[in-house]
């Protein structure tokens, strides 16, 4: 199906791009922010304008020196750690299988 119509049977591109029985790492940029945030895809919610992104395990970055924002807490280690990141404040993802 995918080879003749570009389409699979998913209903949205998320299921295609995340591996939701291993799990898919993050790496998410946001529009205008001099970081970036790590971690682990726990959840996703699609509500329109208003859809949420929860990631566990996470560490924020900054841009451009890759390195651990300073004054900020990693939760690398952590997956009972959750940070939840609204889809519009999002400029794109890097996803790792």
């Amino acid at each position: 199906m995918i080879k003749l119509f570009h389409k699979t049977v998913n209903d949205d591109i998320w299921r295609d791009v995340l591996d939701l029985e291993k799990g898919s790492n993050l790496k998410v940029y946001f529009k205008g922010k001099d970081y970036y945030i790590i971690g682990h895809h726990k959840n996703h919610d699609e509500n329109g304008g208003d859809s949420w992104l929860a990631l566990s395990g996470f560490a924020k970055f900054d841009k451009e020196s890759n390195i651990a924002c300073k004054n900020e807490p990693s939760h690398i280690k952590d997956d009972s750690a959750i940070v939840t990141l609204r889809f519009s404040d999002i400029d794109y993802i890097e996803i790792f299988n």
